[in-house]
């Protein structure tokens, strides 16, 4: 059965006027509820429910009754405290901390049980908001969606911030105006580390239009092999440059790796890092 029921909506096409109207001529006229709801093209059954409770209230409440329908009485949340939601969310997810469906679910549970709301007995149960609530915030913030991250490490992160990149472009600067290197002697060497358990992140909330979306990740389980890739200016590229987490090397690690690939290995097993023991090889494998 379908969560969200595809609904005919002429039944919805009326305004307070045609159903005040309605209700008045049944009530003060005397009309019949059949008749009146024809007239003013609402429903019969509607008019007969604003005609119960408009004659249930209280005289001074009258003056200021609603005629429309309140669909937002069995809101857990206000509109302040979804944007808040919507708030938290866009802004977990720019630190690449983002929050996946399940965890959002329950962090709506926890938002609602700290402000002490009425919400739904079942939240309690699963310690989370149900899937009809997540859904219907979906479709009213339309700013998020639910998207797979990049895996982004720990270090990389916290060096990849503002003030070190005005460093790195500040330095390039300087240097080429100085010595005025030609695009195909500017190079840049990164180290990554490639895992052999490869795990997906979950998909998290993030925000629209974003190309790029990143997660903070600890260290990989298994074991780590570092590649070094080079590239210059001009998109030529060196080989790449492995390190292997072993006391021995032997040939058949290298068994489809690309032409031209260099490897070694770091001579302590598990421990597959760059030292400065490297650095000689790699200036050869440059010049070479």
């Amino acid at each position: 059965m379908p969560r969200k029921r595809k609904s005919d909506p002429s039944l919805y096409a009326w305004d307070e006027e045609n159903m005040k109207a309605a209700v008045m001529a049944h009530l003060k006229d005397g009309m019949p509820i059949r008749t009146a709801a024809t007239l003013h093209t609402v429903q019969k059954s509607t008019v007969s429910r604003y005609c119960k409770a408009y004659s249930a209230s209280a005289d001074e409440e009258k003056f200021a009754f609603r005629f429309t329908p309140r669909y937002d009485v069995k809101k857990v949340f206000s509109s302040e405290m979804e944007d808040s939601l919507e708030s938290y969310i866009l802004l977990s997810s720019r630190m690449n901390y983002g929050l996946t469906k399940k965890r959002t679910k329950k962090l709506a549970w926890e938002f609602a049980k700290a402000n002490t709301l009425k919400y739904p007995k079942s939240w309690d149960d699963n310690e989370a908001a149900g899937e009809d609530w997540y859904k219907g915030f979906m479709e009213r913030h339309t700013r998020i969606s639910l998207r797979r991250p990049e895996s982004t490490s720990l270090h990389r992160n916290l060096g990849f911030n503002r003030a070190a990149v005005d460093t790195f472009y500040k330095h390039l600067e300087e240097l080429q105006s100085k010595f005025h290197f030609p695009a195909d002697r500017i190079y840049n060497m990164d180290e990554t580390g490639l895992s052999n358990v490869q795990q997906k992140c979950r998909k998290v909330l993030s925000p629209k239009g974003v190309k790029q979306l990143g997660a903070t990740t600890s260290q990989e389980r298994g074991k780590l092999v570092t590649m070094v890739g080079t590239i210059n200016a001009m998109g030529r590229f060196i080989p790449p440059y492995l390190i292997f987490g072993r006391t021995r090397f032997v040939e058949r690690l290298l068994d489809g790796a690309p032409p031209g690939t260099k490897a070694v290995a770091s001579g302590k097993p598990g421990n597959a890092w760059m030292t400065t023991e490297d650095k000689p090889r790699l200036d050869a494998i440059i010049k070479d």
